[in-house]
């Protein structure tokens, strides 16, 4: 079997760049989720779920690249959460997808999201740890992932209250704490390829 390994600086600019597609990817699902709401068509909702499908996939570069700058002081902990959170990514991915060609339908792709995103939450928590422990990577990263895991649960919290006003400022300041997350982590990883 031959595999096919990156050396550092690739790495780290590949998962730079699909850092990058996935803040595009982040603001598409965005507005095509707010279009699907607004009633504006029932063809929003399928152009949606392939936007969420490409930004979880975005992210998988990113995650390795993390384990890799990671190297061995966080081994073997990172690594069993890094694989967790590419299945997680995977699965949610390939939910998303498998719900637009009706191969599943709107409730099963809650249990593939649902299951897929629970590692990457473990995962998140975990570049917390690398920013405010060793100093692996910038306290910037550890505030965000912060933000982003303090807003999940307050929207999660919100969506169970009501659908109004007060989800969409969750949910819009949610959409921005991610896309500045990712813009933060691209920033990084292309400063670290050299470039």
């Amino acid at each position: 079997m031959m595999t096919i390994a990156l050396d550092d600086s690739a790495l780290y600019r590949s998962a730079a760049t699909s850092a990058v597609v996935g803040v595009i990817a982040l603001v598409a699902a965005a507005i095509t989720i707010t279009m699907f709401f607004a009633g504006a068509g029932e063809a929003w909702g399928p152009v949606n779920d392939v936007f969420d499908a490409l930004l979880l996939a975005a992210i998988v570069l990113p995650v390795l690249a993390i384990d890799r700058l990671a190297g061995p002081d966080a081994q073997p902990w990172l690594r069993v959460v890094t694989v967790a959170a590419i299945a997680g990514l995977v699965l949610g991915a390939v939910g998303q997808l498998l719900l637009v060609a009706r191969v599943i339908d709107l409730q099963t792709s809650y249990i593939t999201g649902g299951v897929g995103i629970i590692p990457f939450f473990a995962w998140l928590v975990a570049l917390a740890v690398l920013a405010f422990g060793p100093g692996v990577l910038p306290q910037s990263v550890g505030w965000l992932v912060v933000s982003i895991i303090v807003l999940s649960v307050g929207s999660g919290v919100i969506s169970a209250v009501t659908f109004g006003p007060a989800l969409w400022v969750a949910s819009a300041a949610l959409v921005v704490a991610i896309g500045v997350w990712l813009a933060n982590l691209s920033s990084i990883l292309s400063a670290r390829a050299g470039g």
